[in-house]
């Protein structure tokens, strides 16, 4: 994962259960959470409106840490 992906697990107020926020850049583009019993990922568009180009190795290799750290925790 490259160092432009950063990984935070938090618990917001409006959530049961912890959260895997996921950031390019300091910007967020996803969450992954666990509210309804299995996992779900929500995407988020950028700042300044433009599409979202990430590289899918690097995508994916965040998105396994995410799941890896969500449930251990």
């Amino acid at each position: 994962m490259t160092r432009k992906m950063e990984i935070e697990i938090a618990s917001p107020p409006d959530r049961e259960k912890l959260v895997a926020n996921i950031f390019f850049d300091n910007e967020q583009w996803a969450e992954l959470n666990q509210e309804e019993g299995v996992l779900e990922l929500e995407l988020y568009p950028r700042r300044d409106g433009m599409f979202w180009q990430l590289s899918l190795e690097d995508v994916l290799k965040a998105l396994d840490e995410a799941k890896r750290r969500l449930t251990s925790e």
